[in-house]
Protein backbone atom coordinates (compact mmCIF):
# COMPACT_ATOMS: atom_id res chain seq x y z
CA UNK A 1 0.00 0.00 0.00
CA UNK A 2 1.50 3.56 -1.23
CA UNK A 3 2.32 5.60 2.00
CA UNK A 4 -0.31 8.21 1.07
CA UNK A 5 -3.10 5.46 0.99
CA UNK A 6 -1.77 4.25 4.42
CA UNK A 7 -1.49 7.98 5.60
CA UNK A 8 -5.33 8.64 4.70
CA UNK A 9 -6.54 5.64 6.00
CA UNK A 10 -4.67 6.06 9.51
CA UNK A 11 -6.40 9.72 9.09
CA UNK A 12 -9.73 8.75 8.46
CA UNK A 13 -9.41 5.93 11.50
CA UNK A 14 -8.88 8.43 14.10
CA UNK A 15 -11.58 10.91 12.73
CA UNK A 16 -13.80 8.06 12.98
CA UNK A 17 -13.07 7.29 16.18
CA UNK A 18 -13.08 10.80 17.50
CA UNK A 19 -16.75 11.33 15.83
CA UNK A 20 -17.83 8.06 17.42
CA UNK A 21 -16.70 8.91 20.92
CA UNK A 22 -18.53 12.22 19.45
CA UNK A 23 -21.41 10.52 18.95
CA UNK A 24 -21.61 8.51 22.10
CA UNK A 25 -22.10 11.45 23.81
CA UNK A 26 -18.08 11.68 25.57
CA UNK A 27 -17.39 15.43 27.10
CA UNK A 28 -13.65 15.60 27.77
CA UNK A 29 -12.03 14.22 24.47
CA UNK A 30 -8.79 13.38 25.01
CA UNK A 31 -5.74 12.01 22.96
CA UNK A 32 -5.80 9.01 24.95
CA UNK A 33 -9.28 8.51 24.48
CA UNK A 34 -8.94 8.32 20.63
CA UNK A 35 -6.19 6.03 20.89
CA UNK A 36 -7.75 4.00 22.40
CA UNK A 37 -11.51 3.81 20.15
CA UNK A 38 -8.93 3.81 17.23
CA UNK A 39 -6.24 0.90 18.91
CA UNK A 40 -3.80 2.60 18.12
CA UNK A 41 -0.41 4.27 19.43
CA UNK A 42 0.21 7.91 20.58
CA UNK A 43 2.64 8.04 18.64
CA UNK A 44 0.72 7.30 15.26
CA UNK A 45 -1.68 10.07 16.86
CA UNK A 46 1.30 12.16 16.69
CA UNK A 47 2.59 11.31 13.28
CA UNK A 48 -1.04 12.65 11.33
CA UNK A 49 -2.11 15.59 13.97
CA UNK A 50 0.28 18.18 16.09
CA UNK A 51 -2.44 18.04 18.72
CA UNK A 52 -6.55 16.98 19.77
CA UNK A 53 -6.96 21.08 18.05
CA UNK A 54 -5.34 20.24 15.11
CA UNK A 55 -7.37 17.01 14.14
CA UNK A 56 -10.64 19.01 15.67
CA UNK A 57 -9.40 21.69 12.76
CA UNK A 58 -9.00 19.32 10.37
CA UNK A 59 -12.44 17.57 11.01
CA UNK A 60 -14.41 21.19 11.17
CA UNK A 61 -13.07 21.84 7.57
CA UNK A 62 -14.11 18.68 6.18
CA UNK A 63 -17.46 19.28 7.49
CA UNK A 64 -17.48 22.74 6.31
CA UNK A 65 -16.24 21.93 3.10
CA UNK A 66 -19.89 20.06 2.74
CA UNK A 67 -21.71 22.80 3.35
CA UNK A 68 -20.95 24.51 -0.11
CA UNK A 69 -20.19 28.24 1.23
CA UNK A 70 -17.76 28.44 -1.75
CA UNK A 71 -21.18 28.79 -3.65
CA UNK A 72 -22.02 32.33 -2.59
CA UNK A 73 -19.78 33.69 -4.42
CA UNK A 74 -21.47 32.35 -7.27
CA UNK A 75 -24.64 33.77 -6.31
CA UNK A 76 -23.89 36.35 -4.05
CA UNK A 77 -26.46 38.98 -5.27
CA UNK A 78 -29.06 36.41 -5.96
CA UNK A 79 -31.36 36.14 -2.59
CA UNK A 80 -33.02 32.57 -3.95
CA UNK A 81 -29.67 30.98 -4.78
CA UNK A 82 -28.65 31.93 -1.52
CA UNK A 83 -31.73 30.84 0.61
CA UNK A 84 -31.15 27.14 -0.98
CA UNK A 85 -27.31 27.12 -0.01
CA UNK A 86 -28.69 27.86 3.77
CA UNK A 87 -31.76 25.65 3.09
CA UNK A 88 -28.53 22.93 2.46
CA UNK A 89 -26.41 24.50 5.62
CA UNK A 90 -29.04 23.96 7.99
CA UNK A 91 -30.14 20.26 6.72
CA UNK A 92 -26.77 19.71 7.18
CA UNK A 93 -26.76 21.26 10.30
CA UNK A 94 -29.90 19.05 11.15
CA UNK A 95 -28.70 15.68 10.35
CA UNK A 96 -25.47 15.83 12.03
CA UNK A 97 -26.74 17.70 14.94
CA UNK A 98 -24.47 15.76 17.52
CA UNK A 99 -21.48 16.36 15.53
CA UNK A 100 -22.42 20.51 14.98
CA UNK A 101 -23.54 20.71 19.01
CA UNK A 102 -19.92 19.56 19.98
CA UNK A 103 -17.70 21.89 17.37
CA UNK A 104 -19.96 24.80 18.51
CA UNK A 105 -18.83 23.74 22.44
CA UNK A 106 -14.98 22.98 21.92
CA UNK A 107 -13.39 26.20 23.13
CA UNK A 108 -16.11 28.53 22.46
CA UNK A 109 -16.53 27.38 19.05
CA UNK A 110 -13.28 29.48 18.85
CA UNK A 111 -11.67 27.04 15.87
CA UNK A 112 -14.61 26.40 14.23
CA UNK A 113 -15.06 30.02 13.99
CA UNK A 114 -11.60 30.40 11.90
CA UNK A 115 -12.35 27.72 10.17
CA UNK A 116 -15.27 29.05 8.36
CA UNK A 117 -13.56 32.46 8.25
CA UNK A 118 -10.85 30.68 6.46
CA UNK A 119 -13.60 29.25 3.82
CA UNK A 120 -15.66 32.68 4.03
CA UNK A 121 -12.17 35.01 2.88
CA UNK A 122 -11.99 32.50 -0.13
CA UNK A 123 -15.03 33.58 -1.01
CA UNK A 124 -14.67 37.63 -0.27
CA UNK A 125 -11.38 36.86 -2.25
CA UNK A 126 -13.32 36.09 -5.50
CA UNK A 127 -16.00 38.96 -4.95
CA UNK A 128 -13.07 41.71 -5.16
CA UNK A 129 -11.73 39.72 -8.21
CA UNK A 130 -15.42 40.46 -9.63
CA UNK A 131 -15.07 44.07 -8.38
CA UNK A 132 -18.42 43.52 -5.98
CA UNK A 133 -15.75 44.66 -3.11
CA UNK A 134 -13.53 47.81 -4.04
CA UNK A 135 -11.12 47.15 -1.33
CA UNK A 136 -9.50 43.84 0.63
CA UNK A 137 -9.92 45.77 3.81
CA UNK A 138 -13.96 45.92 2.88
CA UNK A 139 -13.66 42.47 1.70
CA UNK A 140 -12.29 41.45 5.25
CA UNK A 141 -14.62 43.03 7.46
CA UNK A 142 -17.50 41.82 5.28
CA UNK A 143 -16.46 38.69 6.11
CA UNK A 144 -15.84 39.30 9.72
CA UNK A 145 -19.28 40.51 10.11
CA UNK A 146 -20.70 37.87 8.14
CA UNK A 147 -19.29 34.91 9.78
CA UNK A 148 -19.58 36.05 13.28
CA UNK A 149 -23.73 36.57 12.26
CA UNK A 150 -24.05 33.01 10.36
CA UNK A 151 -22.14 31.73 13.78
CA UNK A 152 -24.63 32.89 16.08
CA UNK A 153 -27.69 32.71 13.62
CA UNK A 154 -26.07 28.44 13.46
CA UNK A 155 -26.04 28.46 17.01
CA UNK A 156 -29.19 29.48 17.67
CA UNK A 157 -30.65 27.23 15.12
CA UNK A 158 -28.79 24.29 17.41
CA UNK A 159 -30.52 25.33 20.34
CA UNK A 160 -34.05 25.36 19.09
CA UNK A 161 -33.33 21.54 19.36
CA UNK A 162 -36.86 20.23 18.36
CA UNK A 163 -38.86 23.35 19.55
CA UNK A 164 -37.65 25.12 16.28
CA UNK A 165 -40.08 28.43 15.37
CA UNK A 166 -39.95 27.71 12.05
CA UNK A 167 -39.24 25.44 8.71
CA UNK A 168 -35.54 25.19 7.90
CA UNK A 169 -37.14 26.66 4.62
CA UNK A 170 -38.38 29.95 6.37
CA UNK A 171 -35.24 30.44 8.71
CA UNK A 172 -32.94 29.84 5.48
CA UNK A 173 -35.23 32.66 3.63
CA UNK A 174 -34.65 34.49 6.83
CA UNK A 175 -30.78 34.58 6.43
CA UNK A 176 -30.67 35.02 2.56
CA UNK A 177 -32.65 38.24 3.24
CA UNK A 178 -29.91 39.76 5.77
CA UNK A 179 -27.11 38.01 4.34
Amino acid sequence: MPKEIRQRTTEQIIRSAFRDLIREGHKNINVKKICDAAAISRATFYAHYRDLYDLIATDEREALSHLGFEDFAENYTDPKARAGIFLRVLTHLDENEWLYRYYFGVQGNWYFSLVLQDIMAAVSAELVKRGVFSEQEKADLSVLYHTTGLMAALRRWLEYGRAKPCTREAYAQMLSEIA
